[in-house]
């Protein structure tokens, strides 16, 4: 099959209708109307002196405005052009105008103020609640007396799969108030009922409404904010969720995982995280904490 050129465009917005060869509507129209106008003057009885000068100049504009261009256009086109030139202003005056009177107000401005807002980075609404850390000359149970005042929102609790474990037998030491027990930690605060400074200035996320709705707080091995960490659900081996910790170290998995057991795995570049498990009964969870481990 032979290639086919395709056909060359043309500007159909400028054609032009051809009677005779070449010869365009427009100047068979200038032709024709000259040709007519001649005749008549040279029939009219008009004297002779006058008959021939104006048949010979309607005869000749016509051929001139249908066949003899001028710089690139028609005869027609110049004599409208001078014509209009003629009658068109070329010289323009400025005048003054009359000076505004003494006894005129000035005007009043209507433009509302427009109150500026400080802008702020578009991050979760979530409150940072500073603990002051307890001085050497308080006792422990003056730290616990400003506990029960309601002045700033209550924080939910920070829990980890791994902290579990630990609460069960700490639960049951405790009941004993007669004997003192030493926890299984060396480095443990003098005050049990007040959390670390590391964790109270931390942003923890609200706890879900929703049940079987993870959320949590991603941390380095020394406590502080980790962004950036693949957060994982697994459930036989199977990947279900998976998100990132934003800039403030928190996720947030939005859609509530059906009742089962399930693998929490976190993963960053330079950093290394232990495997989670958890099991969901259709309860509410607290916010989860995933810390490094180096």
């Amino acid at each position: 099959m032979a290639i086919q050129q395709h056909p060359i465009p043309q500007d159909i917005s400028n054609y032009k209708f051809r009677l005779i060869g070449d010869m365009t509507i427009k100047q068979f129209a200038s032709l024709g109307i000259s040709i007519i106008l001649a005749v008549i003057i040279y029939s009219s009885p008009i004297p002779f002196f006058f008959k021939y000068p104006f048949s010979f100049v309607f005869l000749a504009l016509g051929v001139g405005m249908a066949f003899v261009p001028v710089q690139g256009r028609t005869l027609d086109v110049w004599i409208i052009a001078f014509i209009k030139s003629i009658y068109s202003p070329t010289q323009y005056i400025w005048k003054h105008g009359q000076e505004a009177t003494s006894n005129i107000s000035p005007a009043v401005s209507t433009t509302i103020p427009q109150t500026t807002i400080d802008p702020q980075m578009s991050v979760p609404n979530t409150p940072i609640v500073d603990i002051l850390p307890p001085t050497a000359e308080k006792s422990p149970p003056d730290e616990i007396a400003p506990i029960p005042e309601q002045q700033t929102p209550p924080t939910p609790k920070l829990e980890t799969i791994a902290e579990k474990i630990i609460d069960i037998p700490e639960t049951e030491l405790k009941n004993d108030s007669q004997s003192e027990i030493v926890p299984p930690i060396p480095n443990t605060s003098p005050i049990p009922a007040s959390p670390s400074p590391e964790i109270q200035n931390l942003p923890i996320p609200f706890t879900p409404t929703t049940p079987n709705t993870l959320v949590g707080l991603t941390l380095t091995p020394d406590g502080h904010i980790l962004d950036g960490v693949l957060v994982e659900i697994k459930n036989q081996g199977l990947t279900l969720r998976a998100t990132k910790s934003n800039k403030l170290g928190q996720f947030l998995f939005a859609r509530p995982l059906e009742n089962g057991l399930y693998q929490i795995l976190a993963e960053k570049e330079d950093y290394t995280f232990s495997e989670y498990s958890i099991e969901l009964a259709g309860a509410i969870m607290n916010p989860l904490k995933i810390q490094a481990l180096k």
